[in-house]
């Protein structure tokens, strides 16, 4: 039976009126749910950061009031200084500290000069402190470490200087463990008895008055990384070398030759001898452990079995033997071409060496050498 018109007409506006509450209502829900996420969002937002806020107050403030003075005797990044800031106690999260200084837009590069912290202060006041000019230098130290001094001579030096007992120095020194928690290139380091030799880099520094070890070492390691930078680092790794190889390379260059020129063919004789499985027979890898080395080694002398005698021992030795300066680090990775497998001391005064590239040479270099002396 056909339904009336009238019936269909009546039927089609009820359902009009129905689907247009249901947009409506639809409408109003979507709203609804789209208030409720932004004010959660805005909620967890805001409770979040007066939680990280107050939780890098409590990481980077211990609550001690004991107050420091640090200076800096040349313009220093802050991700730099905050490594000494956490060695000290002032923070206890390095990590977290710089990131607070990228994100509320701190001081990136703090001047020389010399500034006053308190372990109580949080990570703001901090940034306060740090924000303004370092001004004129406070009363300081200043020391001057010569290239191809080892960690006991340093020591020795700060005791003349009447710092601190040079075997505290030694000790702190040796205490690989915690420096290779505060700077990464240390990460590679293997343990050794002498520690961070090596790495102490040789320069002149400005340090407070009263200085701790680590006062000195953690400028040492900062200026270390500094000089060893990204173009060093790049000609390593096309070598196939590690950052303690060439450490260890440069150490022995360090002692091995006073002339500039000639650093970069000690470094080939090494390479070259290394390339070829010969032993690198060295002189100051033995005297390295020998409390008056003699200036010329006797053949009894060379044979004494030490970790570290290249006569004895292939390849490198177990660390390095000095501390070597920038010029020896370069001459590492940069050596010469020449064939060089020898050198003999030809001018005792001066320095001065015979390379020699094959055996025959070298010996009839060494008996002219001989007969200058």
């Amino acid at each position: 039976m056909k339904r009336p018109k009238e019936f269909d007409k009546s039927s089609n506006v009820q359902s009009g009126i129905i689907n247009f509450l249901h947009y409506i209502l639809g409408m109003i829900f979507n709203f609804a749910i789209m208030v409720v996420v932004i004010f959660a969002v805005y909620f967890l937002t805001v409770e979040g950061f007066n939680f990280g806020t107050r939780l890098a107050g409590e990481m980077v403030a211990t609550g001690e009031d004991y107050e420091m003075e640090f200076v800096l005797d040349q313009d220093t990044p802050a991700t730099e200084f905050s490594i000494e800031l956490e060695y000290h106690g002032i923070i206890n999260n390095r990590h977290l500290f710089n990131l607070e200084v990228f994100l509320m837009g701190g001081v990136r590069v703090y001047e020389a000069g010399t500034y006053t912290l308190n372990r109580n202060m949080t990570n703001s006041q901090i940034r306060r402190v740090m924000r303004g000019a370092g001004g004129g230098i406070a009363p300081h130290e200043d020391i001057t470490i010569p290239e191809g001094w080892t960690i006991v001579q340093m020591a020795e030096y700060f005791e003349y200087r009447g710092f601190f007992p040079a075997q505290e120095f030694i000790d702190v020194a040796h205490d690989i463990d915690t420096w290779r928690f505060m700077f990464s290139f240390l990460m590679g380091t293997p343990d050794r008895p002498n520690g961070l030799e090596g790495y102490l880099f040789p320069d002149t520094y400005q340090i407070p008055v009263n200085p701790s070890p680590g006062d000195i070492i953690s400028r040492m390691l900062r200026q270390f990384d500094r000089v060893f930078n990204v173009d060093l680092r790049d000609a390593a790794d096309d070598m196939g070398l590690t950052l303690d190889e060439v450490v260890i390379m440069a150490s022995i260059i360090e002692m091995e030759s006073r002339l500039a020129h000639e650093r970069p063919m000690v470094s080939e004789v090494i390479h070259n001898r290394i390339a070829t499985n010969m032993n690198l027979s060295m002189c100051s890898t033995v005297k390295y452990t020998m409390d008056d080395p003699p200036d010329r080694l006797s053949i009894a002398q060379t044979q004494v079995d030490t970790p570290f005698n290249t006569y004895v021992h292939a390849g490198l030795p177990v660390g390095p033997i000095t501390n070597p300066g920038a010029a020896a680090l370069s001459a590492a990775v940069n050596p010469t071409n020449h064939g060089y497998l020898f050198f003999v001391l030809y001018h005792f005064d001066t320095g001065e060496h015979f390379f020699s590239r094959t055996y025959g040479e070298h010996s009839a270099a060494d008996a002219r050498a001989r007969a200058r002396q």
